[in-house]
């Protein structure tokens, strides 16, 4: 019997402390992955506008009552372009590409 309860208890502790992992925000993973690029402070905040600049266009595009279903996508297409411009306007070469593959990582998970 106190092996059981013992054997319960120690369940109980483990399946507790993995609870306590919870998985990073996406703000704290891309602010952990521009320090890995080591961007500098400025290009960081000027990503860090364009991100929040990009969510406010994108929800505004898509909650407009006046644009059809094949206006929004048409509408969010040149947006994300005209983002994409933008990022490469800030970043290098390489800098671009290695957001880019953590965008892609990301949309996977």
């Amino acid at each position: 019997m106190k092996k059981i309860i013992l054997l319960f208890s120690l369940i109980l502790m483990s399946s507790l402390s993995f609870g306590q992992n919870k998985p990073k925000s996406m703000k704290d993973r891309r602010d952990s992955f521009f320090t890995v690029m080591k961007l500098s402070d400025t290009n960081r905040l000027k990503m860090h506008d364009l991100i929040a600049e990009n969510g406010k266009t994108q929800k505004a595009i898509k909650e407009d009552p006046t644009l059809s279903e094949a206006q929004k996508k048409e509408k969010l297409q040149a947006w994300k372009q005209e983002v994409s411009m933008k990022q490469k306007s800030i970043l290098s070469p390489e800098e671009f590409q290695i957001w880019r593959d953590f965008g892609k990582s990301s949309k996977q998970k």
